[in-house]
């Protein structure tokens, strides 16, 4: 027997919950994808396969978090505010990786390879997140109420 009840949706239908819902996913998957670098980096290169797996993930959050976060903030402010905080945010970000990765040229306590793989496997894997949850979002194009006194077009 069925219940008269409908089912309860999971999907996010506000702009807010979609970011929110991004953030938790690549939060989690960062850690996971972080974890896993780091046991196979030590297993295969050493402590410095480890190094460049934890500054992979910490340069992978910087990467693909900060952009969610910059759009959490600018959520319900005008357009041209969200254009400037996300152009600004992106700009401070990819200045803050290039002088982090310019630091780290010289060095040689982590290795560079697994830094970038694990760096691009986090930025796939935020990039699948992201795509997945836009398309599954259930959040309306249109604001109905603001349509509702508008005649046909």
């Amino acid at each position: 027997m069925t219940s008269p009840a409908p089912a309860v949706s999971t999907v996010p239908t506000t702009l807010k919950g979609v970011l929110s819902r991004i953030l938790r996913q690549v939060a989690v998957v960062t850690v996971g994808v972080t974890v896993l670098a780091a046991v196979v980096g030590l297993v295969t290169v050493g402590s410095t396969g480890l190094w460049g797996a934890l500054l992979g993930g910490v340069v992978g959050v910087i990467f693909c978090a900060t952009t969610v976060v910059t759009m959490l903030v600018s959520e319900g402010r005008s357009p041209q505010f969200l254009a400037v905080a996300v152009l600004g945010g992106w700009l401070a970000k990819m200045v803050v990786i290039v002088a982090m990765l310019a630091v780290l040229r010289g060095l040689d306590f982590y290795d560079r390879y697994v830094l970038a793989g694990t760096l691009a496997a986090i930025v796939l894997a935020s990039l699948v997140i992201e795509m997945r949850a836009v398309m599954t979002a259930r959040v309306p194009v249109v604001d109905p109420e603001a349509r509702a006194g508008v005649k046909g077009s």
